[in-house]
């Protein structure tokens, strides 16, 4: 999906004013989003994108035949979720922080999540914000569920104290070099 001439503006204006809340100077390309979406399928019952953005992973995976209704969108900013609503208007889309997202989630919808497909820049955060975000993520988990976790560095961005807190293990995915940046897609799972 490319994106509007618009939407690359938004998208500028808004890595200018918060680089490190976006955390890349561009929206993630569809090389790293196919790999952030590579197992989720349409028997996969829930699914939550946090950090949407102006949903380039969001379509990657919508074309895994995803229905609408079982992906969960969340972002914070304003612009970017009325983007998402444009797009997909079938999906659901939450214009809020991925912590209240997902504290309340299971008292919200009254399940579990199979697959979190994360854009947001955890290494950027701070480490409190990072720890909560993660340990509330894999709470929030299926038994099998699997977290993805896109990042522009090497080392795995989901914290240690988190994977050993919680018995899980973690991989890399995959790395695209065709990503601006370089992206490298890491997965935890139980």
């Amino acid at each position: 999906m490319l994106l509007s001439k618009n939407e690359i503006l938004i998208w500028l204006k808004n890595w200018i004013r918060y680089p490190l809340v976006l955390g890349a100077v561009l929206p993630t390309q569809r090389f790293a989003s196919n790999i952030m979406a590579s197992e989720i399928s349409s028997k996969i019952s829930t699914v939550v994108e946090l950090g949407a953005g102006t949903g380039q992973i969001t379509k990657s995976i919508l074309d895994k035949k995803l229905k609408h209704e079982n992906l969960f969108l969340v972002e914070v900013n304003k612009e970017f979720s009325e983007i998402l609503k444009r797009k997909f208007p079938n999906a659901n889309i939450y214009n809020e922080d991925a912590i209240s997202f997902l504290d309340k989630f299971q008292t919200r919808f009254g399940k579990k999540i199979d697959i979190i497909v994360s854009g947001i820049p955890l290494v950027s955060l701070d480490k409190n914000t990072r720890e909560k975000i993660c340990e509330l993520s894999v709470e929030n988990l299926s038994e099998n569920g699997k977290f993805f976790q896109i990042t522009y560095f090497i080392r795995c961005s989901f914290p240690m104290s988190i994977i050993k807190k919680f018995g899980l293990s973690k991989r890399l995915q995959g790395f695209t070099p065709l990503n601006i940046p370089p992206a490298f897609i890491w997965k935890i799972y139980k």
